[in-house]
């Protein structure tokens, strides 16, 4: 058993696009790591309703809609109780002007705060460093979600959670532009034999930091077609760089979980 008993759930995409989601259960606590987009709010709420109908602290790694959106229509719904929420974005302000040209993502991490206000979630705040623990969960932030450059993915909390048997390190959407820092300030923290592969698995972190990790499995919120980079001419024919990682997986010999048909339980 890679968790000590503990149980994690990894959700799959609904639609034709990419997403985040994961709940992890053990102890008689649940806690979940992003939250998909809103097509997979059906699955997810079904599989937080089979664990009790209630998520002790969600932890979100960024804004964009494929990690938060699930958890909105959650909340909009009202049938599982989420008790708290972390996370630590930038400003609605800066969401806005670097994401203009896609949907109008400030706007939806508005919807988020007033959801999570109606429905009275405690909100967290995550700090570098400090860690935050849901029963025997410890789950530690990395990074601080700081704005970096022009675009969301490198302000990605990075999170490192310790279950009842190996630890889980969580990369999000993160990028090259922010992993130094997190290699200079933690570089014990981020070795986990268990990793979420950065960005769905293409155009995330570098080798270098995967060699840091030192991963014995890898968790890829990837789809078929990313997976195989297949942009609807067939293997190998779009402009992703998963088979690239995949590459760099082999040469660390990992196991390799990915997205299937029915959510994916890992133990």
């Amino acid at each position: 058993m890679l968790f000590g008993g503990d149980k994690l759930y990894m959700i799959p995409s609904s639609s034709s696009v990419q997403c985040m989601g994961f709940l992890l259960s053990g102890g008689g606590k649940v806690i979940g790591i992003d939250a998909c987009s809103e097509y997979e709010a059906e699955v997810l709420e079904r599989t937080a309703l089979a664990l009790g109908g209630r998520v002790d602290c969600w932890f979100l790694t960024h804004a964009h809609f494929d990690h938060i959106g699930g958890l909105i229509e959650l909340l909009s719904r009202g049938r599982v109780r989420v008790e708290s929420v972390c996370y630590a974005f930038p400003p609605i302000e800066y969401i806005q002007h670097v994401e203009e040209l896609y949907e109008p993502r400030g706007a939806r991490v508005g919807e988020l705060e007033a959801l999570l206000k109606e429905r009275g979630v405690r909100v967290l705040r995550a700090e570098k460093g400090r860690a935050v623990k849901i029963g025997h969960f410890r789950v530690i932030p990395l990074s601080d979600g700081s704005a970096v450059g022009e675009a969301i993915n490198p302000s990605t909390v990075v999170y490192r959670v310790e279950t009842a048997g190996d630890p889980i390190l969580f990369l999000g959407d993160m990028d090259r532009r922010a992993e130094g820092k997190i290699l200079e300030e933690f570089p014990a923290g981020i070795r986990c034999p268990v990793v979420q592969m950065a960005h769905h698995g293409q155009d995330g972190v570098s080798e270098d930091f995967y060699r840091r990790v030192g991963p014995k499995v890898c968790l890829w919120p990837t789809p078929e077609w990313l997976w195989n980079n297949d942009a609807g001419g067939g293997f190998g024919t779009g402009p992703f760089s998963t088979l690239e990682t995949r590459a760099w997986m082999e040469k660390l010999h990992t196991v390799n979980y990915r997205f299937g048909k029915e959510v994916t339980l890992i133990e």
